[in-house]
């Protein structure tokens, strides 16, 4: 392992700028280095105040380049272009305060969580690199113009103000695979033009921590989505039946924290055990106890059997059914703690990003 540091107080900008603006220039306290993750660079308390500032900035010839804390404000068109120069492909930004980004056109991947992003700026005659977006933890209330990004894989979301998100959106997105909008004030997820909206490649779809009151499930065309989430909601009703018929593949739902009304909730407790989904679903609304809801042939073996016993055999169908429900609720169990497994899985690789190590393609929150 061969680390480059370099602790020492740099200017980012030429000689002369240096001495014209000795206070306004672009500077960074910190200039770190490190080869062995992918040529990660940091800059940390990076000080950018306008355009002039960031045109004589040399920044390091990386593909990785992060800034951690300090104040940029304005992600412009400027920067993108020096950021081009240098042949950096992939950008992490937090604690920088960018309250506004001019999506750049040739960077792959751009994270800046927490920087109190309210704007983005995407030109439609533009041609877009970005495949890995994640813009979580800032206040934006709007993703006008996000279908013009067609080349994403993962868009991260998580943690803004958005309150209607229009169906279309993504659909010109054939590669996305993990599409993270937890967190929002997102009521509505109508007002797209198809009937139908395919997203081939989805496999991962968080819909949690928002104000719906309803899925429009007969709208989705997800064949390959594995893990949704629909946790707190305003959720009263779900059609576990169809929902395993849009979505083929799924293994892992969590639909906690929604008040399901009692039919709802025992119908996708059968549905999903039976089809190996690994399910958390809130049954606060429904007083009976957990249990496996038999189908007619089971009852209709139980009965027959029960026929032709004695007294003393009535009792078989009644410790079965109870081992039944012994063996369901241990199987509960079992998805519970799958379920925070794969919660810890994702907050390892969030960790991992906190700390500037990720060394690929990062997958938060996704479970496989």
């Amino acid at each position: 392992m061969e680390f480059l540091v370099v602790l020492c107080l740099i200017k980012l900008v030429a000689a002369v700028l240096l001495a014209r603006f000795p206070v306004d220039g672009a500077v960074v306290r910190q200039y770190t280095c490190d080869s062995y993750f992918q040529s990660w660079c940091q800059l940390h308390n990076a000080t950018v105040h306008m355009d002039t500032d960031v045109q004589a900035s040399m920044f390091p010839r990386v593909r990785q380049l992060g800034f951690i804390h300090g104040s940029i404000g304005n992600f412009s068109h400027t920067l993108n272009n020096q950021l081009f120069k240098a042949g950096v492909l992939r950008v992490f930004a937090r604690g920088t305060r960018i309250s506004s980004l001019t999506m750049p056109s040739t960077i792959e991947q751009l994270y800046l969580r927490d920087n109190g992003l309210r704007t983005v700026e995407i030109d439609p005659r533009t041609r877009y690199l970005m495949r890995y977006l994640r813009l979580q933890m800032n206040k934006l209330r709007t993703i006008a113009r996000f279908e013009h990004l067609t080349q994403l894989h993962e868009l991260n979301l998580c943690d803004n103000l958005i309150e209607d998100v229009p169906l279309d959106t993504f659909a010109t997105m054939p590669a996305l695979r993990q599409l993270i909008l937890c967190g929002n004030h997102i009521k509505t997820l109508g007002g797209s033009t198809p009937p139908v909206v395919q997203l081939a490649a989805l496999t991962h779809l968080d819909l949690g921590g928002n104000f719906l009151a309803a899925l429009p499930l007969d709208r989705w065309q997800l064949p390959q989505l594995i893990n949704l989430s629909v946790r707190d909601n305003l959720l009263t009703a779900l059609d576990s039946a169809l929902l395993v018929r849009r979505f083929p593949l799924l293994r892992i739902l969590d639909a906690s924290a929604n008040a399901l009304d009692c039919r709802s909730y025992r119908e996708a407790l059968q549905t999903f055990v039976n089809r190996s989904v690994v399910h958390l679903i809130d049954r606060r609304m429904c007083p009976v106890d957990d249990a496996i809801v038999l189908d007619g042939e089971e009852r209709r073996h139980s009965k027959a059997g029960s026929g032709g016993v004695g007294a003393g055999g009535a009792t078989v169908p009644v410790e079965v059914r109870h081992l039944k429900e012994r063996i369901f609720l241990q199987q509960r169990t079992i998805q519970q703690q799958r379920m925070e497994i794969e919660q810890l899985r994702a907050n390892l690789t969030t960790l991992m990003e906190q700390f500037d190590l990720v060394a690929g393609p990062a997958r938060a929150l996704d479970p496989f």
